[in-house]
């Protein structure tokens, strides 16, 4: 038997979603894609500050032409997995992982104040569209800001790969 709303008569009506739980779902999520997704991230690293212990090999284009390759993702990991074993694929994740935390969290704040701040007035689209768009340079300005230590000890973590040294931990 249904009530005139939809549901099932004796249903429980569905509750929205905690503002805490979405926040804790949100981070939850961001450090698991950032973890599965960092040592592709470290490999780009290491490439970026030059480091190739790999030498290039030789192939042949479509027309049959010779030329040199430089070693692809799978090539580098292979080599950071002989030199550190698995674990040195997630050099500098501790740093990500805190700054992907605060992150989110600067984030819920801002918004939290930009709910609370926000006036029911019609707004025509192109002061709505700027805005947003100032709201969002303000979050990204400031999650930044807040995040940006987290970041230089995370590169500095992953780039010390190439040295063989072991000043950060």
């Amino acid at each position: 038997m249904e009530t005139l709303s939809g549901q099932a008569a004796g249903a429980e009506p569905e509750v929205a979603p905690v503002p805490v739980e979405v926040d804790a779902a949100v981070f939850l999520l961001g450090a698991g894609v950032t973890a599965i997704t960092h040592p592709l991230l470290y490999v780009k690293l290491l490439i970026q500050v030059g480091h190739e212990p790999l030498p290039p090999t030789v192939g042949t284009t479509m027309f049959g032409r010779r030329v040199l390759y430089l070693p692809g993702f799978f090539s580098y990991a292979h080599h950071i997995v002989k030199v550190d074993g698995k674990k040195g694929l997630f050099r500098g994740l501790s740093p990500r992982l805190v700054s992907s935390a605060i992150s989110t969290v600067v984030r819920s704040k801002v918004k939290q104040v930009e709910l609370l701040s926000k006036k029911d007035e019609a707004q025509n689209s192109l002061r709505k569209v700027f805005r947003e768009t100032s709201q969002e340079m303000i979050i990204q300005c400031l999650s930044r800001v807040a995040t940006h230590p987290f970041h230089v000890m995370s590169v500095r973590c992953m780039a010390q790969f190439v040295g063989r040294e072991v000043k950060y931990g």
